[in-house]
């Protein structure tokens, strides 16, 4: 593939070359020289570290659109192209519909205000603009923020009666993790994928636990074949085992059957266990579920067990070395709330 530029052409690509040397201009315009001095696709992508394809993706540009609108096009994030009103309607665009790729805003763009970007630019113009591409938040439907705010204000009450040494706090839940690899994100080679091996076994280990407020690393388990009101009680055995000399226990929990159950609620009768229900659909206003994201990352997602065996012990033998994760959980399980209100996402 050949280029062939004018004088006057090539001195003003050198002079843009010199301003690019720090960013993805840089190399568009040093493989359009380059072939203008013969220099085949093969070396030129060996040289800049790129794949042939690219090499003539820019080539195939440059000829179609010529120097100017080349420039132009290929220029990241150029504000000029819209208005600051259009600009703002592009923000209120991306915050309003939901946009998993460049290409349908791309599209949008070129519909609405007859602009054309490419990937690379709309791509840094976002990043300007203050967006970024993540996963997206579930957020229930029927999470209420009012309720959740009412929760909070009674949490406060229950924080100052632990501060003044009169109770402790704990939150409570089930896990049930199965024994399967997932796929998670991880730093991968360009070009190359990083397979991650899977069993066809959906087996679980369940888990019941709770996990102190003020002390991350303290976290009662008790593993069952099924978590229901007996094994709830077990562990709540544990907490007086491990809190005797304390007047009040509270317990965060959701509003699972077996937390309700009756037999397990005349039991705490006369026990120093109180549970606070969590209003309902509120799982981001329960620390224990940190933990358990917390869980998932360090142990599930990212190795390999062949056997339930390997799996299970894994996951237990996490338990028993929690001290080591003292500055992890500490930053991850602060007391601090975020409110869900699913009326903003209708």
């Amino acid at each position: 593939m050949n280029i062939s530029l004018t004088p006057a052409e090539r001195a003003q690509l050198q002079q843009w070359q010199k301003q690019r040397r720090d960013n993805d201009g840089y190399v568009k315009v040093t493989v359009v020289l380059l072939l203008d001095k013969g220099r085949s696709a093969g070396s030129i992508a060996d040289d800049l570290g790129l794949d042939q394809a690219t090499v003539y993706r820019y080539a195939a540009a440059f000829t179609e659109l010529g120097l100017a609108q080349y420039l132009a096009h290929e220029q990241p994030g150029y504000w000029g192209l819209l208005t600051s009103a259009q600009l703002a309607h592009l923000c209120q665009q991306v915050n309003a519909q939901l946009y998993t790729d460049c290409k349908a805003l791309q599209d949008w763009l070129l519909r609405t205000y007859r602009v054309a970007y490419s990937r690379s630019g709309l791509t840094d113009l976002l990043h300007r603009l203050g967006f970024t591409y993540k996963l997206t938040t579930p957020v229930p439907c029927q999470a209420e923020v009012q309720a959740q705010a009412d929760f909070l204000d009674e949490l406060a009450m229950l924080e100052a009666h632990v501060e003044r040494g009169e109770a402790v706090l704990y939150y409570a839940d089930a896990a049930h993790p199965t024994h399967n690899t997932r796929c998670t994100r991880a730093w991968c080679e360009v070009g190359k994928e990083r397979p991650l091996l899977t069993v066809s076994g959906r087996e679980r280990v369940n888990l019941n636990a709770a996990l102190n407020a003020y002390d991350p690393t303290q976290v009662l388990l008790d593993e069952t074949s099924c978590v229901n009101a007996q094994s709830t009680k077990r562990l709540y055995e544990q907490l007086l085992a491990a809190h005797p000399d304390k007047t009040r226990i509270y317990v965060v929990c959701d509003n699972a059957r077996y937390y309700k159950n009756k037999d397990l609620r005349a039991w705490l009768a006369d026990k120093p266990i109180c549970q606070v229900f969590l209003p309902p659909y509120s799982p981001n206003l329960n620390l224990i579920e940190r933990f358990w994201k917390y869980l998932r990352q360090k142990i599930i997602n990212t190795t390999f067990y062949r056997t339930k065996g390997q799996f299970r012990t894994a996951v237990l033998d996490f338990f028993t070395r929690l001290p080591e994760c003292g500055p992890d959980l500490a930053s991850l399980l602060t007391r601090k709330f975020h409110i869900l209100d699913a009326q903003l996402t209708s």
